[in-house]
C-alpha cells in the first residue's frame, strides 16, 4: 500500500538505501588496498629468487594468498603475519612496512637484509614477533621499538648491528625473548632489563658489551636462559642471578670476569648448564651439597682456579660434561668422578694434578672424552682400558709420566678417533692400530718405544681417515718399510725425527699425496732423496736433515711450490743446487749446509 500511497518516495529511498549499505564495503576496500599497496611497496626494494616473491603482483588482488603472507579472518581482511624465512632475499626493508597496522608477526630471518632496522617498525602497535636475524642489517637498535607495547619477541640476531642497547626497550613489559647475539653492541647492559616481568630468554653474546652484570638481572621470575658469553664484562656474577630458582641455562664464557665463584651456583636445584671458561675467576670450586641436581653441563676450564677438585662433583649424577682443563688444580684426580654414570667428556688438562688417575675413570663405560694433557700424573695404563673404555673417542694423555706398554686393548676401542700420548715414558712395542677404523690422530712421539719389524705400519694403511701420525722422539731402529706408502690418502702430518731409522727412504713415500708436513731429520737414512718426493704438492715443510743421505737433490723438489721450509743439512749430498728450486717462491727457510754442494742459491 505504501508503495502505492507514494510512488514518488521508491526511487530516492532505494537509492539512499543502496548508499548507506556501500559504506562499510567501501571502507573495507580501501584498509585492504593499503595492506596490499604496503607489500607491493616493501617488495620494490627487495630483490629474490624465482618463487619468492612472485606471487606479490597486481596481477593478483587477493594479496591473502600472496606467498609468505596470513591474514586475520576478520572483515576486511588484513595482514597479520609475514613469514619470508630462509628465502634469499636481499635489499632494505622500507619504511611503508608500517602502513601493515595490523601485523602481529613479522618473520624475516636468514636473508640478506641490508640497511637499517626501520625505526617506523615502532609504529605497529600490534607486533608481538619481531625477527629479523641473521641478516646483515647495519646502524643502531632503533628506540622507537620500545613503543611496540605487545611485544615478547625480539630477534635481530647474527647481523652488524651497533651502538648501545636501548634501555627504552624496559618499557615493552610482555617481552619473553630478547636474542641480539652476534653483533657489534657496545655500552653496557641496561639494568632496566631487569623490570621486565615476564622475560624468559636473554642472549646478547659475542657483542664488545662492557660493565658489569646488572643483579636486576636475577630478579626475573620466569629467566630460564642466559647468555652473555664472548663480550667484554667485568666483575663478579650477581649472588641474585647465582641463586635464581628458574634459571636453567647461563653461559657467560670469554669475558673478564673476577672473583671467586658464588656457593650457589653449584646446587641450584634449575641450572642445567654453566658454562663459564675464559674467565678470571679465581678460588677454589665451590662443594656440592644439593642430593639431585640437574646439571649435566659444567664448563669452567681456562680460568685461575686452585685448590683440589672436590670429591663432591662426583654427586652430580646427572652430569655430562666437566671441563676444568687450563687452571691451577692442584692434588689427586678423586675417584668420584668415576662414578658418575652418565659422564660422557672430562677434561682436566692443564692443571697441576699428581698421582695416578684413578681406576673408576678407566672403567667408566659412558665416557667418550678424556683430556688430562699437561699434568703430572704417574702410573701405567690398565691392561683391559680398551675394553672398560669401550665408547672412547679421544683419549689424551700427553705431557705426563706414564710409563708400562700401550695396552693391546685399545684395539677393541672401536671407536677411538685421537690418540694421544706424546711425551710420557711408553715403552714396548707399537700396537697394530690397523683394527680402528676411525682413528683419525695417533701421537706416540717422545716416548721410548720400538718397532717390532713396522708391521704396525703396514696396519695403519687400514686406517681411511687418518690424519697426522707422529712417532718422533722414540727408539724407532731397522728399515723404514715401503708399506709406508700405504698410508691414508688423507695423511696430513707424518713425523719419524729423532729415532734411529737406516737404509733408504723408500720411494713409496710419494704415494702420499696429501702430506703437508714431513719430518725425517735426525735419523740414519742413506742413499739418494728418492725424486718422487716432488709428487707431494701439497708439502709445506719438509726436513731430511741430520741423515746420512748422498747423491745430488732431485730437481722434483721444485714441483714443491707451497713450501715454506726446507732442510737438508748435515747429510752428504753432492752435485749442483737444482735451479728448479727457484720455482718454490714461498720458501721462507732453506738449510742446505754442510753438505758438498756447489752452484748458486736460486735467487
Amino acid at each position: 500500500m505504501a508503495t502505492l500511497l507514494f510512488p514518488g518516495l521508491c526511487r530516492p529511498l532505494c537509492l539512499f538505501l543502496a548508499f548507506f549499505c556501500s559504506l562499510p564495503l567501501l571502507g573495507i576496500c580501501k584498509e585492504s588496498e593499503s595492506d596490499r599497496q604496503a607489500l607491493l611497496c616493501l617488495k620494490s626494494g627487495l630483490s629474490a629468487p624465482a618463487g619468492a616473491l612472485t606471487s606479490w603482483s597486481n596481477v593478483s588482488m587477493e594479496f591473502c594468498n600472496w606467498h609468505g603472507i596470513t591474514c586475520g579472518v576478520m572483515s576486511p581482511r588484513r595482514v597479520i603475519a609475514l613469514d619470508l624465512e630462509s628465502q634469499g632475499i636481499s635489499g632494505s626493508i622500507r619504511p611503508c612496512i608500517a602502513n601493515l597496522t595490523w601485523l602481529a608477526r613479522l618473520q624475516l630471518s636468514n636473508n640478506s637484509f641490508g640497511g637499517g632496522v626501520p625505526s617506523e617498525l615502532g609504529l605497529l602497535s600490534r607486533l608481538t614477533n619481531l625477527n629479523l636475524s641473521m641478516n646483515t642489517l647495519e646502524g643502531t637498535i632503533p628506540p622507537q621499538l620500545s613503543a611496540c607495547s605487545q611485544l615478547q619477541v625480539l630477534g635481530l640476531w647474527k647481523n652488524s648491528l651497533s651502538g648501545e642497547i636501548p634501555a627504552s626497550l624496559s618499557q615493552c613489559k610482555r617481552l619473553q625473548e630478547i636474542n641480539l647475539g652476534k653483533n657489534k653492541l657496545q655500552g653496557s647492559i641496561p639494568p632496566a632489563f631487569g623490570n621486565l616481568p615476564e622475560l624468559r630468554i636473554l642472549d646478547l653474546a659475542s657483542n664488545t658489551l662492557t660493565g658489569n652484570i646488572p643483579p636486576s638481572l636475577g630478579s626475573f621470575r620466569y629467566l630460564t636462559y642466559v647468555d652473555l658469553g664472548i663480550n667484554a664484562l667485568g666483575g663478579v656474577i650477581p649472588e641474585s642471578l647465582s641463586n635464581s630458582s628458574s634459571l636453567q641455562v647461563l653461559r657467560l664464557m670469554s669475558n673478564s670476569l673476577t672473583g671467586e665463584l658464588p656457593k650457589a651456583l653449584l646446587n641450584t636445584l634449575s641450572l642445567g648448564a654453566i658454562c663459564l671458561t675464559q674467565n678470571n675467576f679465581v678460588g677454589s670450586i665451590p662443594s656440592v651439597t644439593v642430593i639431585s641436581s640437574p646439571l649435566k653441563h659444567l664448563y669452567l676450564g681456562e680460568n685461575h682456579l686452585s685448590g683440589r677438585i672436590p670429591s663432591s662433583l662426583g654427586n652430580l649424577s646427572s652430569l655430562l660434561h666437566l671441563r676444568l682443563a687450563d687452571n691451577h688444580l692442584v692434588g689427586s684426580i678423586p675417584e668420584s668422578l668415576g662414578y658418575i654414570p652418565t659422564l660422557e667428556i672430562l677434561t682436566l688438562s692443564t692443571n697441576n694434578l699428581s698421582g695416578p688417575v684413578p681406576p673408576s675413570i678407566f672403567n667408566m663405560s659412558s665416557l667418550k672424552s678424556l683430556g688430562a694433557f699437561d699434568n703430572s700424573l704417574v702410573g701405567i695404563l690398565p691392561i683391559d682400558v680398551g675394553y672398560t673404555l669401550h665408547n672412547i673417542k679421544d683419549l689424551i694423555l700427553s705431557g705426563n709420566n706414564f710409563d708400562g706398554p700401550i695396552p693391546a686393548s685399545l684395539l677393541k676401542a672401536y671407536h677411538l678417533r685421537w690418540l694421544d700420548l706424546n711425551n710420557n715414558r711408553f715403552i714396548g712395542f707399537i700396537p697394530f692400530f690397523g683394527s680402528l677404523p676411525n682413528l683419525v690422530h695417533l701421537d706416540l712421539a717422545s716416548n721410548e718405544l720400538e718397532a717390532d719389524d713396522w708391521g704396525f705400519v703396514s696396519s695403519l694403511s687400514n686406517c681411511s681417515r687418518l690424519n697426522m701420525l707422529a712417532l718422533d722422539g722414540n727408539n724407532l731402529n731397522g728399515k723404514l718399510p715401503s708399506s709406508i706408502g700405504n698410508l691414508s690418502d688423507s695423511l696430513d702430518s707424518l713425523w719419524l725425527n729423532s729415532n734411529q731409522i737406516f737404509g733408504p727412504i723408500p720411494p713409496e713415500i710419494g704415494n702420499l699425496k696429501s702430506l703437508s708436513i714431513l719430518y725425517m731429520d735426525y735419523n740414519f737414512f742413506t742413499g739418494n732423496i728418492p725424486p718422487t718426493i716432488g709428487k707431494l704438492h701439497n708439502l709445506i715443510n719438509l726436513s731430511f736433515a741430520q741423515n746420512m743421505l748422498s747423491g745430488q737433490i732431485p730437481d722434483t723438489v721444485g714441483n714443491l711450490v707451497q713450501m715454506r721450509l726446507l732442510e737438508l743439512d748435515h747429510n752428504s749430498l753432492s752435485g749442483r743446487i737444482p735451479a728448479s728450486i727457484a720455482r718454490c717462491t714461498q720458501l721462507t727457510k732453506l738449510n742446505l749446509s754442510y753438505n758438498s754442494l756447489d752452484g748458486l742459491l736460486p735467487g
